[in-house]
């Protein structure tokens, strides 16, 4: 079994919704499953949209990273992602941002998610639950990460 750590997000629709169907779906293929709080957020790259309901999860699996990465991308089609310009509106995005201690670059998956360190969406709900994860490449904890982050994302609310 492998601890996977896994961020969702959505911009459409009924966010919570999208974003708990999500985790029920992923969970299904793991063990010990853990939500973090719900936080809204402000767009990033592409700025008029609406903004954004994130969290993190996290649970442990006995699949291999590019099974896993495979069936959480057929959980964003059944959900409906329809990503159809780079950071646009979608009712689903799921990132594996964590493979355990695992660091591996393939074009299809990198772990850890190379902008992980950079986003206060995501660290601030893996708080939640994980606040002395200690990332593998930069020996950060998620909470030195967040500080180094903080007020640069907008980051605006936990919902």
């Amino acid at each position: 079994m492998t601890e996977v750590i896994i961020g969702l997000g959505s911009n459409i629709g009924d966010k919570k919704d999208n974003i708990l169907n999500a985790y029920a779906l992923i969970s299904k293929v793991g063990s010990n499953p853990q939500i973090s709080s719900f936080y809204e957020t402000l767009p990033q790259g592409f700025a008029i949209q609406p903004n954004f309901v994130n969290a993190v999860c996290v649970m442990d699996v006995n699949l291999i990273p590019w099974e896993f990465f495979h069936y959480t991308s057929l959980v964003e089609k059944i959900i409906g992602k329809n990503k159809t310009f780079l950071n646009a509106p979608r009712l689903i995005d799921i990132d594996i941002l964590m493979w355990g201690n695992h660091e591996f670059i393939t074009p299809i998956l990198t772990t850890p998610h190379p902008r992980m360190g950079e986003r206060e969406f995501v660290l601030r709900p893996l708080i939640d639950i994980l606040p002395k994860l200690v990332h593998p490449v930069n020996k950060k904890t998620a909470f030195e990460m967040y500080q180094d982050a903080k007020d640069s994302n907008g980051l605006m609310r936990r919902i």
